[in-house]
């Protein structure tokens, strides 16, 4: 899935080389419903700690950017949606990876049963969206795709 590769480009007027993780891009999705966010809560090994974030996953090689946001939206939380629409992309981490994360922002959703991988322990939180804007704030939530999801849905909102 994720690989280490070397690139050689051209720098100025030289050569450089740069190591790299070619990453198949992720999507993640953020449900706003009567001013409560779906987020999940799952312990993150890289940061050490529990997180709530968004729903967010890998897509599958030659998967489009939604498909994989909506089956990883029904994978972690059991919900689907039946309104779609973009809210852009992000480049996480430049300074080392190729990723491109797809923001989506989902609506009239459905409720259903969780469908998680082997090893996944995720649980689901809905949380009014003042408190969720109160843990950006105060650091309670630092994932970076949540924070700019929201950012991005308040934005669209005061338009």
């Amino acid at each position: 899935m994720f690989r280490f590769i070397t690139k050689d480009l051209w720098v100025g007027n030289r050569v450089m080389q740069f190591k790299m993780v070619d990453h198949p891009g992720a999507a993640a999705t953020l449900v706003v419903q009567d001013d409560k966010v779906l987020l999940v809560e799952q312990y993150r090994p890289a940061a050490g700690r529990l997180m709530l974030e968004i729903p967010a996953g890998t897509i599958d090689r030659s998967e489009p950017p939604i498909e994989c946001a909506q089956r990883e939206l029904q994978e972690e939380t059991g919900y689907s949606a039946k309104h779609w629409e973009t809210l852009g992309h992000i480049y996480p981490t430049p300074g080392y990876t190729n990723e491109i994360l797809y923001l989506f922002l989902a609506s009239e959703i459905t409720k259903g049963e969780q469908n998680l991988d082997d090893g996944e322990d995720i649980k689901v939180r809905w949380m009014p969206l003042s408190e969720v804007e109160e843990m950006i704030d105060n650091g309670g939530i630092n994932d970076a795709k949540t924070i700019i999801s929201i950012f991005k849905y308040l934005r669209k909102k005061s338009t």
